[in-house]
């Protein structure tokens, strides 16, 4: 009776082996199912806030139809207001929903390595039980079991369990680097959104100043609609007299080689935001143009749809040139604030009407950075990017000081503007 325990000692090893992995894994399997629980309900959330954002970018949307109107452009500085806070709401949520995932995955490789440090351990046992079974003479080994048979299954059976558990071993390994790589990848992307988060600090930073800018425009209107249309048309005014004083001074700007500017050519530049992508206005001879708006001559860029707060992004590798607002010297009368970047393929890029500025002057960027959010600064009838491209060296960066304002200001001027059409992918 004593041989034949002997002789099964193996699978008893066997069970308490795997019994103690299954028993280890279970742990975090339980653990896992509340905080998949938790990351459900985040998820509940996250689409019921990112529904509720869309909801407020519609009305926005609405009110931004009505902005000729004093009622009409509160209603889109509140709708934008309210739209930034939802979409705050989200970032929060998808933060709290990331950190629970990391909880899940250091839950999970705790557990694994636990697992696989009791795995060497009693593989080791088995290795020092077969080299002490291989060190027996043959007749010791005899003596020991009822028979050959059952001395030779018993040192099968230690082998076999070393290539069990050297396989499972080997998986286990493999699982840890799964999830180790899958928590970096989660701790990368908790850091996405904590930049986000960070972006819309900014953006809600901006939406205080809009405030304050609808306390300036209730102030000077008097909440008077009459007086809402002359502030509009003395705005008009001014935006169309610097409009001829620029003029003036581009043509008197030197010609440009045109064989230095690459050829037309899609992807050359990316689209200076995330989309979906609206063009408002294109460039040259729009309606818009044509209706005199800018004194006879054509759109110097093209327009995009994006509200306030939107991120902008350098639309190639550069180095930043030169930084500016417009508004200090000749409010609401042209580019606003703007971020002006050299490219070096023989391009410059405009991006005007920027609520805020995020780099500066001598900044090396690459294509896709952040270098400002989108807004309504400047001559614009409501929140957009104006992007242009020039020839790079047709573009000088001038300190003016505007007859019609009287103040000075910053600004870019060229004789060389481009089709950004021509090398940005079809949408």
């Amino acid at each position: 009776m004593q041989r034949v325990a002997i002789a099964r000692w193996p699978f008893y090893v066997a069970c308490l082996v795997l019994g103690i992995a299954i028993f280890a894994s279970a742990m975090p399997t339980r653990a896992n199912e509340t905080i998949q629980r938790q990351i459900d309900q985040k998820n509940e959330e996250i689409k019921r806030l990112e529904e509720e954002a869309r909801a407020y970018e519609a009305a926005r949307l609405t009110a931004e139809q009505e902005a000729k109107s004093l009622q009409g452009q509160i209603k889109s500085i509140d709708a934008s207001l309210q739209r930034i806070a939802a979409n705050s709401r989200v970032t929060n949520a998808k933060i709290s929903r990331t950190r629970l995932e990391i909880q899940a995955l250091g839950g999970n490789i705790a557990a694994t390595e636990t697992i696989i440090a009791e795995n060497r351990e009693r593989l080791a046992a088995l290795v020092v039980a077969i080299e002490k079974a291989e060190r027996e003479t043959p007749l010791a080994a005899f003596l020991k079991y009822d028979s050959l048979a059952t001395m030779f299954a018993a040192a099968d059976e230690l082998g076999r369990l070393e290539g069990e558990l050297a396989g499972r071993i080997h998986e286990l390994r493999a699982d840890r680097d799964r999830l180790r790589a899958q928590q970096t990848d989660a701790r990368a992307k908790e850091a996405d959104l904590q930049s986000l988060a960070g972006e819309l600090a900014d953006q809600t930073t901006l939406q205080s100043v809009q405030r304050s800018s609808r306390t300036t425009l209730l102030t000077e209107t008097r909440n008077q609609e009459q007086r809402y249309q002359e502030l509009l048309a003395e705005i008009e005014r001014k935006r169309a007299s610097l409009e001829k004083e620029i003029d003036t001074l581009e043509a008197s700007l030197k010609p440009f080689d045109p064989l230095l500017v690459p050829a037309a050519r899609p992807g050359i530049l990316t689209w200076p935001m995330a989309g979906p992508i609206v063009v408002t206005q294109q460039f040259g001879y729009t309606a818009f143009a044509r209706s005199g708006a800018y004194n006879g001559n054509g759109h110097n860029g093209i327009d995009l749809r994006a509200p306030v707060g939107t991120a902008i992004f350098a639309a190639e590798d550069g180095v930043v040139r030169a930084v500016g607002d417009t508004d200090l010297g000749c409010r609401r009368a042209s580019y606003g604030k703007w971020v002006l970047i050299d490219h070096p393929n023989n391009l410059s890029t405009l991006y005007a009407h920027l609520s805020l500025i995020k780099v500066s002057p001598g900044q090396a960027v690459s294509r896709g950075d952040t270098i400002g959010l989108a807004g309504a600064t400047g001559y614009a009838t409501g929140p957009h990017l104006h992007f242009t491209v020039f020839a790079r060296g047709s573009v000088e960066v001038i300190d003016y000081r505007s007859r019609v304002c009287g103040r000075m200001m910053t600004l870019p001027i060229s004789n060389a503007y481009l089709d950004p059409r021509d090398y940005l992918n079809s949408l």
